[in-house]
């Protein structure tokens, strides 16, 4: 990977520019999201691909789909018990 060193400006809003070259180095376009995380006393920029997203749920049961359908209906008739839906 190909290593820059930029020192940029915070401004009075608190906002950085990501100066073109590590844009580019890292592939950032407008509307893209990044990552910003702390290590000891640095900050890390990283692009937000779909294969951070996708590991997110590795944690949930195989029958998600199923509990997460349950809750639904459960939460349904208590709302029609409680005359809360038309």
């Amino acid at each position: 990977m190909v290593s820059y060193l930029a020192v940029v400006v915070v401004t009075r809003n608190a906002q950085i520019t990501i100066p073109k070259k590590i844009r580019e180095a890292l592939g950032i376009a407008e509307g893209d999201r990044v990552t910003l995380r702390i290590e000891g006393n640095r900050v890390v920029v990283e692009k937000v691909t779909e294969d951070v997203w996708s590991d997110c749920t590795d944690f949930l049961p195989e029958n998600f789909e199923k509990v997460l359908e349950k809750l639904r209906k459960d939460s349904r008739e208590r709302f029609k018990r409680l005359g809360l839906t038309p």
